[in-house]
């Protein structure tokens, strides 16, 4: 009995521990630097200006896209469908005039033209998203590749040192010599581009 109270008193100890340490690391990842801080504010400016950038009429069919990707819309989709047929179903089986006799046209009818606009309002989403995915990739390139013209221009700073040092002059580096050229982007972009028409 006291083996368990000890064993449970250890474990609790250690969830204690646990959960410190995961509470330390999170206050860790709140302290950000300021070069991490500044990247965040512009991510965030990027989106805001995206978001401003968006019309009212597309605002509107992107909550209703929204709305029609939820979890909610879907059992209320079903809800109304299985109600519609319950209705019509039993007012038929009444001998009353229902609205819709089974196979249920009216209820087809509209379950097609909600399809139709749904369709439509994803694709108008996807579009403006397949815009935004393309300045980003823009930029990423654009970010690649001065981050290449710096890392390039560092290590021709490194190569001058190295050869001005007597002791290293004599064993010449091939592979240092091949890393400190540019990278010649048009070429980078002409190998995308046929490797994608390969395909």
């Amino acid at each position: 009995m006291e083996r368990q109270s000890e064993q449970s008193a250890e474990s609790a100890e250690s969830k204690e521990s646990a959960e410190s340490k995961e509470s330390e690391k999170m206050d860790e990842a709140a302290e950000l630097s300021p070069s991490a801080k500044d990247n965040l504010n512009l991510l965030s400016d990027f989106e805001a200006g995206e978001v401003a950038r968006i019309s009212g009429p597309q605002l509107l069919i992107e909550k209703i896209s929204d709305f029609f990707g939820s979890p909610a819309y879907f059992w209320s989709a079903i809800a109304f469908i299985v109600l519609w047929m319950l209705i019509n179903g039993w007012e038929a089986h009444l001998g009353w005039h229902p609205l819709d006799e089974p196979p249920f046209f009216w209820l087809q009818g509209l379950v097609s033209s909600n399809a139709l606009l749904l369709t439509v309002a994803v694709l108008i989403r996807q579009n403006r998203m397949a815009h935004v995915a393309a300045h980003r990739s823009h930029l990423d390139l654009q970010i690649n590749l001065l981050s290449e013209q710096k890392v390039t221009k560092i290590l021709q700073i490194v190569d001058e040192l190295r050869s001005e040092l007597t002791a290293l002059r004599a064993r010449p580096d091939s592979q240092v010599a091949e890393m400190t050229k540019p990278a010649d982007a048009h070429a980078l972009m002409h190998a995308i581009k046929q490797k994608q028409t390969d395909r």
